[in-house]
């Protein structure tokens, strides 16, 4: 479905190269831009008490952004980094919402994509509530088994809130 903002409006997408160890947003930034990622993969992470929080992984054909901060206009608290060499596409938030008010089903396009990150939110949500680290597993398995190819498991790990060698156990067991 992001596809056919893209295909429709390239104009307002922009190329960034993200190189591994890039940000494209910071805790404390106001998030202006929704991101596609075209290649690589990135992660978002809060810092509590200088520790990384591993919350939401992009990766080829997928959206990212401080979801809070970019709805409300105000100063977020994810960092989003590139966790391998990565091409991403932006829209400016202003550019967006001129974009899909335009027509009823870029707008209908639009609400649906939302509605998929909702529900991703949720699950993660769930995700964090479920105190067994294998159903933790099993769960993102089930929800995301290309979340496995395109992320070094020591990040896969931490968003499972579990060691690297927990998660390398789970999986060849």
């Amino acid at each position: 479905m992001i596809e056919e903002f893209l295909n429709e409006s390239d104009e307002s997408w922009k190329e960034l190269k993200l190189k591994r160890g890039d940000f494209i947003s910071r805790s404390g930034e106001v998030e202006q831009y929704l991101y596609y990622v075209q290649s690589g993969a990135l992660r978002a992470y809060n810092l509590i008490e200088e520790k990384e929080h591993t919350v939401r992984f992009a990766y080829r054909g997928s959206i990212i952004t401080s979801l809070s901060s970019f709805f409300s206009g105000k100063k977020g608290d994810l960092f989003i980094e590139a966790i391998r060499n990565s091409i991403v596409l932006r829209c400016h938030k202003t550019a967006l919402e001129s974009f899909i008010t335009k027509d009823k089903h870029r707008l209908l396009a639009y609400t649906s994509m939302l509605e998929e990150l909702v529900v991703a939110c949720i699950e993660r949500e769930n995700d964090l509530l479920t105190q067994d680290p294998k159903i933790r597993l099993e769960r993102v398995l089930t929800r995301s088994p290309q979340l496995f190819q395109e992320i070094p498991h020591k990040y896969i790990a931490a968003y499972l809130r579990m060691s690297p060698e927990t998660l390398s156990r789970l999986l060849n067991s």
